[in-house]
């Protein structure tokens, strides 16, 4: 399988929630946070991946994904999905399809880069890479979706809030 194929197929599957994407483009314009939680955060962050999905030119040079990645990725978001938000099948469509783009497309991190989750629990990115604090954490949580992450995981939580 090659990106340019699994760009094809996320555009598919985000084609078959019309309401859903309606729905969250209505919520997002008359959102008025301020400051914006966490939630609102990740909720704007998956918004612009979203749109960026949608308006993207084909995948130039196009690269092979590894199918049975992206499998296993999606088995994952299937359970974990199912676990916290039973029954909903759209809202698995979109969060399976951003989260394979991010993942496997784009190489950007699940969660937005300075969103903290906690006082100890931050994404950031220095040069070329992004780190998160809460990786070493819960990679090996079944529950978690940090081993898919392209985060890196960083030691030291103080060092994160000063980085970039």
């Amino acid at each position: 399988m090659y990106a340019s194929d699994l760009l094809t197929r996320i555009r598919c599957d985000l084609d078959t929630i019309p309401g859903y994407i309606a729905r969250i483009e209505r919520e997002n314009r008359g959102k008025r946070e301020d400051p914006p939680s966490a939630i609102s955060h990740l909720g704007d962050y998956n918004y612009a991946t979203y749109t960026e999905i949608r308006s993207r030119d084909p995948v130039e040079p196009d690269f092979p994904v590894d199918p049975g990645a992206v499998k296993e990725c999606e088995e994952a978001l299937g359970w974990y999905l199912e676990r916290y938000a039973p029954g909903n099948s759209e809202l698995k469509i979109y969060v399976t399809a951003l989260s394979l783009y991010l993942i496997f497309i784009a190489r950007r991190p699940l969660h937005p880069p300075g969103m903290a989750f906690s006082d100890t629990i931050r994404i950031t990115k220095r040069g070329d890479y992004y780190y998160c604090t809460g990786k070493r954490r819960y990679q090996d949580d079944p529950a978690a979706l940090c081993h898919f992450c392209i985060c890196r995981a960083k030691k030291d939580p103080g060092d994160a809030s000063r980085s970039g």
